[in-house]
């Protein structure tokens, strides 16, 4: 009976796959076939930052035959970390349980998307998609496997939190578990964003659940990161490092409090 119980609620729960997308045309169509057809079933929001390559417009051409695809066209690049802000925003207003993300490259395997979700099943708030821990593995080669498995070193012995992955984007949640405004507010709109939403859920206190994953070497094009994130990125860090205060909402008591101080 409670399995059968546990089942009926997945049923029940609407999930949102977002993906942050700038030049990807080349591997757009077979990302969103994978996840369409992905069971439990999925929407997809792909958040696109005019590509010059028509990434959008071929988006849009997919629209009219899946249903449970869907468009944001933003006028210029954002960037991700503000592209994954407006997806979180965009799940909750329309009403969805759960939201997942990832790269729009194929680094991320969507058919892992319900190994995900399977975790927040099993009683997780949040799950992050690992290449570091016990089952995950990492395809980069030379100094961008070098700066993944740095980067997050360094993250665990500075920050001493209970996660090993802190810069993937593979990761879902329960909406309802996730305070309002913790991953909504977070200011970087760059590649810093996915550290600092990380702290954030882990200090919050949330179950946190990291599930192995297999990243692969981006599937076609050229990677989208600027050389200063590694520079933004070494500043995230130092400050969350020295800035450990808990989250607080806009017009929450603690909020207040401090404002009046």
């Amino acid at each position: 009976m409670a399995t059968e119980l546990r089942n009926e609620k997945t049923r029940n729960e609407k999930t949102l796959v977002v993906l942050a997308t700038y030049n990807e045309r080349d591997n757009i169509d077979h990302l969103l076939d994978a996840i369409v057809g992905l069971q439990p079933c999925c929407d997809v929001l792909v958040i696109d930052d005019n590509s010059p390559d028509g990434t959008g417009a071929r988006v849009q051409a997919r629209i009219g035959v899946a249903t449970r695809i869907r468009l944001i066209s933003r006028r210029q690049r954002g960037g991700v970390g503000s592209a994954h802000r407006e997806g979180w925003s965009y799940a909750r207003q329309a009403g969805f349980a759960r939201i997942v993300t990832l790269d729009a490259d194929l680094s991320h395997d969507p058919l892992e998307i319900p190994r995900l979700l399977a975790a927040l099943d099993a009683g997780a708030d949040v799950a992050l998609g690992s290449r570091f821990v016990d089952g995950g593995t990492l395809d980069y080669k030379g100094w961008r496997r070098f700066l993944s498995l740095k980067g997050n070193y360094l993250a665990r012995k500075a920050l001493g939190l209970p996660i090993s992955e802190y810069t993937t984007s593979f990761r879902a949640a329960r909406l309802d578990r996730v305070p309002i405004g913790l991953i909504e507010s977070i200011p970087n709109d760059g590649y810093s964003f996915f550290l600092t939403a990380a702290v954030r859920l882990v200090r919050q206190g949330l179950r946190v659940t990291e599930v192995p994953i297999h990243f692969h070497e981006r599937h076609t094009g050229v990677s989208k990161m600027p050389s200063m994130e590694v520079v933004r990125g070494i500043a995230n860090l130092l400050y969350h490092t020295v800035n450990r205060r808990p989250f607080a909402r806009e017009g929450s008591t603690s909020q207040r409090l401090r404002n009046a101080a």
